[in-house]
């Protein structure tokens, strides 16, 4: 095992959710995790005719949109709004609507289609004449729903120690987290080449740290403690375009993070460009706060990528 070590000056300062997949982040003080990542994290999801996902690298406006939860007693009400539609959409989530067959990239999913109304909301904002596009939720409550186990290899003195893993609509984790160190690093050389700089919200983390003694620190961890929960840090998180559209107007840069990663980041070659690490919850029920102190129970056998 390699060498395990507290990380006393590395704490939580950042936690999101994105209820809808694509859209824009919820900030919260603190988060839960179950057996599928964080609880509401990317739990509905827009889809094209014929169930598959959509996102951001096909409708960039999805960056505008803004969602809230509202609970009235035992009712939730998820909200969308955008400032190129005049009224917000109202969802009581639906969680024994329509049955769909999705897919999330390569993998095939059960999804909950959440109405008439969703669908004319969406297919008017990413501008489509017909209910092209339909808000859906995943149906990971239902008992015979179609499963996407998670795919990784994880580290020999971890095999059989795991419980089983899912993920519902993420692309590929139940979570993720990134230091404000790697960034910092990176709008380094982002503003050498362009003369600007982003947030963290290109990167759609769900934690974020400060106080690593260097950047891309989190690519040595295996296993951390956050507060009282453990996660195993399985693998890094590879970027895409989404990373180089402005979160706030949908606009896509002419050179953004993604073209900067592929030069300094891509130590497999420039389509496997990485920024952040992604995590595996290992006790379901736990939950992470900000200000909670990150503790690394063992690391990597391999140094930094750079």
């Amino acid at each position: 095992m390699a060498q395990a070590g507290c990380e006393a000056g590395v704490f939580v300062v950042g936690l999101n959710i994105f209820p809808v997949k694509s859209c824009k982040a919820v900030r919260l003080q603190e988060i839960e995790v179950d057996s599928y990542g964080v609880v509401g994290d990317r739990r509905f999801m827009v889809v094209e005719q014929g169930g598959r996902f959509v996102s951001q690298r096909k409708c960039p406006k999805l960056a505008t949109v803004t969602v809230t939860y509202a609970h009235t007693g035992e009712t939730k009400l998820l909200q969308m709004s955008s400032p190129d539609m005049e009224t917000p959409l109202k969802v009581i989530p639906k969680y024994d609507g329509k049955r769909m067959h999705s897919s999330v990239w390569e993998s095939q999913v059960d999804v909950l289609d959440q109405g008439d109304e969703a669908a004319d909301w969406l297919s008017k904002l990413l501008e489509s004449p017909t209910r092209s596009y339909r808000l859906v939720a995943s149906a990971e409550s239902a008992p015979d729903h179609s499963y996407r186990r998670l795919i990784a290899n994880f580290p020999p003195s971890l095999q059989g120690k795991l419980p089983p893993m899912e993920v519902t609509l993420a692309d590929s984790a139940p979570a993720s987290l990134v230091s404000h160190e790697s960034l910092a690093a990176l709008n380094e050389k982002l503003s050498e080449h362009t003369g600007n700089t982003v947030t963290l919200d290109r990167f759609r983390m769900n934690i974020e740290v400060a106080g690593c003694s260097k950047p891309y620190e989190e690519d040595e961890w295996l296993v951390i403690r956050i507060g009282s929960a453990p996660f195993l840090v399985y693998t890094d998180a590879e970027r895409c375009k989404m990373t180089c559209i402005d979160q706030d107007t949908g606009k896509e840069d002419k050179m953004g993070p993604l073209d900067i990663l592929r030069i300094y980041r891509a130590p497999k070659g420039p389509t496997h460009s990485i920024f952040g690490q992604l995590l595996v919850p290992l006790q379901s029920g736990a939950r992470v706060r900000v200000g909670d102190r990150v503790e690394v129970l063992e690391r990597r056998k391999y140094g930094n990528h750079v």
